[in-house]
């Protein structure tokens, strides 16, 4: 194929050259379909028209009983009660035998996700709203107190709903920290 050496060595400096550039047009295609994403979810300037959009819709979402169809609950109780209704009585018997955090850290990426997308916790809904004001103030954050308080409901325990929430956010505080490099070694 190669009549010497020396054109087996123009092809390889060819076929790095060629690497290279492909690396660079996809490190800029990457870039660019990230900025997209990061746009396209909301994420805005302060003060930019995006945020005050936000704001509006936040504040529209907050006051209703149903967004996008679904009805969303009023209080944590009405929330336990609206759970018990969608789910099938042998589930909800299964749930509560189960150590808390344990069960709960395993529903997170199915009813816990339901919530968070049909409870509107990113947008805002008046549920959502409520848990801010209790201190719960990430989406996944106010699933996880609603499943434990859930299951505290089922098993006639206290809610505590006020250590929770220090709880909860003792917890993200800490994976912040982790991810930021802030945690004590």
């Amino acid at each position: 194929m190669f009549a010497d050496n020396r054109h087996l060595g123009e092809y390889f400096v060819i076929i790095r050259l060629m690497y290279l550039e492909m690396r660079h047009t996809i490190l800029v295609l990457f870039t660019i379909f990230l900025s997209s994403i990061v746009l396209g979810q909301g994420i805005a300037i302060e003060g930019s028209e995006s945020e005050v959009a936000f704001k509006k819709q936040y504040e529209q979402n907050i006051r209703l009983t149903k967004l996008n169809g679904v009805y969303i609950p009023g209080s944590v109780r009405e929330a336990h009660k609206r759970l018990s209704k969608l789910t099938p009585a042998d589930a909800i018997s299964k749930f509560a035998s189960a150590p808390e955090k344990e069960v709960c850290k395993k529903l997170h990426f199915g009813i816990g996700r339901w919530m968070i997308g049909n409870w509107n916790f990113f947008e805002g809904s008046r549920l959502s709203h409520l848990l801010k004001q209790k201190g719960v103030l990430h989406p996944d954050d106010m699933a996880q107190f609603l499943l434990r308080t859930y299951h505290r409901h089922l098993n006639d325990l206290p809610l505590d709903e006020e250590r929770l929430a220090e709880e909860l956010a003792e917890e993200r505080k800490k994976v912040a920290d982790e991810v930021t490099g802030k945690a004590p070694f």
